[in-house]
């Protein structure tokens, strides 16, 4: 029998939307990291449903930064037109495990976030190297859609391609390509 999936209080609940833009890479010299001063945590994410039909999905997330510190996070995603929200919302180390026992799909990987500016513009950057293959991947954010558009790749220290829109790159599809 799969795990229940607590529905705590709306005030411990972040909704965001992600429509960041999506890149894959080889990789990204270290030095970038520096400059921008990256953080960087261990990332497990166990998806413990996937909806292939309408792109959505309900995973848990289980981050662990360099200093020790641990975040444990239920997320949902759902796609409504063509818009991706994420639904945040921390969760206990005994719900983690309840959870985790139903996961129907795992991946691993180290994630760095930094912010780096092209112009005028500040981009929010997630890059993510993968524990069990060479593909990377970076996700560029902003404040707007305007300002999303205006990243321009080929500024960007390393070879990107952009994969925004290939839903093959989306959630918890991209465990099947790595």
């Amino acid at each position: 029998m799969p795990a229940e999936i607590p529905t705590n209080s709306p005030e411990k609940k972040e909704t965001l939307d992600d429509n960041a833009r999506k890149f894959i890479l080889e990789g990204i010299d270290p030095k970038l990291l520096d400059e921008n001063n990256a953080s960087s945590f261990s990332l497990i994410i166990d998806w413990l449903e996937t909806d292939n039909d309408n792109d959505n999905e309900t995973k848990v997330a289980y981050k662990e930064f360099d200093n020790g510190d641990v975040q444990i996070l239920l997320i949902t995603k759902t796609t409504t037109d063509g818009n991706r929200t994420s639904i945040k919302e921390k969760i206990t180390k005994e719900e983690y495990e309840q959870l985790v026992v139903s996961s129907v799909l795992h991946l691993e990987k180290k994630r760095y976030e930094f912010t780096y500016a092209q112009g005028s513009v500040v981009f929010s950057v997630k890059y993510d190297e993968f524990t069990d293959g060479e593909l990377c991947m970076l996700e560029v954010d902003a404040s707007s859609e305007e300002e999303r558009r205006s990243f321009s790749p080929g500024e960007f220290p390393s070879k990107l391609v952009e994969v925004t829109g290939d839903t093959q790159y989306y959630g918890y599809r991209i465990a099947e390509i790595i």
